[in-house]
């Protein structure tokens, strides 16, 4: 079986890193246009928070277990034709979201919409961790990241602008981004592209080594899930509009680029752990600040710096599970980041939902900010003990 030589690919400008780059930022248009509009349509047709909040839960479930079944076909199958698979089930799925108020198929959307985003996350990550070195780990993965972000930033303005105009063609734009995807997935990348064949690690033994990456990313998966889906439904309670919403979650995005590069090469020339560390301190600060804030220039301030904060978080954490598995085990690494990262997105939405019912609204975040604490303590302790 063809398999791919890391060394040959390790700089960040190489062409096949350029490539998953490109393929991040379209897939960040995609999520950024879908996501939130989705939340806002289902909004819009008086459907409670709780089964907003449902629909991303299962949408984040399917990608969580699907996962182990991706992760074997990727071994059978290659990247090209994982990555080509989840770009076609997104095109498909999405855009008939607008063409229904019945309950039930918005369900069965998200759930083809998971599978596909399963198969991308998949694919994506795999070949990025398979193209780096330990010594530009973070700083790779914080330039994927950050093709993401740029895509991001676009997705919710550009769907909140042709929303107002029509949903259907807000979704249908995001769908034909993803046919722009699948052509760049099909010319520039190789069908050899494949991940060695091996033994699959246990999943405790894995679990055991990746005990701060997985956590974080669990905690992280939770903080976004929970501002994607159900911040733009916070915010127009408190009498914001569509567009405001757009550009609040765009500020986001704006922080989150900013700082991911900066970050991460700070991470590789010292300690990614660290580093992680003062992320979810801020992080913390900033969400706060996101929910008692009534004066919107401040609430856009704290939006953007609430992305300079949580937004590195993802790429440390990847960096951190790259660097501790062999390039044969880095599809099973994969794996389990992003089936831990999906229970985290699928654990945040419902659980935000539940809390702003019975507390209110403003308790939006009550669910991630622990989890994050907890995690604080745990890194204070090894410090400790070190």
């Amino acid at each position: 079986m063809p398999t791919i030589s890391p060394d040959r690919s390790s700089l960040p400008s190489s062409m096949s890193l350029l490539t998953l780059y490109g393929l991040s930022f379209l897939f960040g248009v995609t999520v950024g246009i879908f996501n939130p509009l989705m939340s806002t349509f289902m909004e819009q047709h008086q459907v409670s928070e709780l089964w907003i909040g449902a629909t991303s839960t299962v949408y984040f479930l399917t990608i969580a277990l699907v996962t182990p079944v991706v992760e074997r076909l990727l071994r059978k199958l290659g990247i090209r034709l994982i990555l080509f698979l989840g770009c076609l089930l997104m095109m498909l799925s999405a855009p008939l979201f607008p063409l229904t108020s019945f309950l039930g198929l918005w369900f069965v959307i998200r759930i083809v919409m998971g599978l596909g985003v399963c198969a991308y996350l998949i694919g994506g990550q795999t070949a990025l961790n398979l193209f780096c070195r330990d010594q530009n780990r973070a700083s790779v993965s914080g330039l994927y990241f950050l093709a993401m972000g740029l895509g991001f930033i676009g997705g919710p303005a550009i769907g909140s602008y042709f929303y107002q105009i029509s949903p259907s063609l807000a979704f249908l734009i995001g769908g034909g981004v993803m046919v722009a995807a699948m052509a760049m997935v099909w010319m520039f990348l190789p069908s050899s592209l494949r991940v060695k064949s091996g033994s699959r690690p246990a999943f405790f033994h894995l679990l055991k080594h990746f005990q701060f990456p997985i956590h974080g990313i669990f905690a992280y998966g939770m903080a976004e899930a929970t501002l994607i889906t159900l911040y733009p439904v916070f915010l127009l309670k408190q009498n914001y509009t569509v567009t405001q919403m757009g550009f609040t979650l765009s500020i986001f995005v704006v922080g989150s680029l900013i700082s991911t590069v900066p970050v991460t090469n700070v991470a590789d020339k010292s300690s990614k752990v660290r580093v992680l560390f003062i992320c979810i301190c801020v992080g913390i600060i900033a969400s706060i600040g996101l929910i008692t804030l009534t004066d919107y220039y401040l609430l856009l301030l704290f939006s953007g710096l609430a992305g300079a904060s949580i937004g590195p978080v993802y790429p440390l954490c990847l960096a951190l599970v790259g660097e501790q598995v062999s390039k044969e085990n880095v599809g099973a690494g994969t794996a389990l980041f992003t089936t831990t990262y999906s229970l985290g997105n699928a654990t945040g939405p419902i659980l935000a939902a539940f809390l702003m019912e019975s507390l209110g609204n403003s308790y939006i975040f009550s669910g991630f900010i622990p989890v994050y604490i907890v995690l604080l303590l745990r890194i204070m302790r090894r410090k400790l003990k070190a």
